[in-house]
């Protein structure tokens, strides 16, 4: 099986959603490792960001959905949408 992959859209500077959520990905990575990807998109800048519609951060994206907009999960809810998207 694939890796899901997780595409995480912060804020530069970050605020402190972008940073709970950059916290949040490392215990994701570290719990994971072989079967997340984890794609950091930074700044209004990067075409992704329209690709999705994300206009608030932080924003993730799990597999191919918009799952988390404006807010930072919590960690069962992140392992949630990872279930969803196939993670065994």
């Amino acid at each position: 099986m694939s890796a899901i992959r997780i595409e995480a859209f912060v804020s530069i500077p970050p605020c402190s959603g972008g940073v709970a959520v950059k916290r949040l990905l490392k215990e994701i990575e570290a719990d994971f490792n072989d079967q997340v990807e984890i794609v950091y998109h930074t700044g209004s800048g990067d075409p992704a960001w329209d690709e999705y519609a994300i206009t608030n951060a932080p924003g993730l994206v799990v597999g191919d959905l918009v799952k988390f907009v404006g807010l930072a999960p919590s960690k069962e809810s992140l392992v949630g949408a990872l279930r969803e998207a196939g993670l065994q």
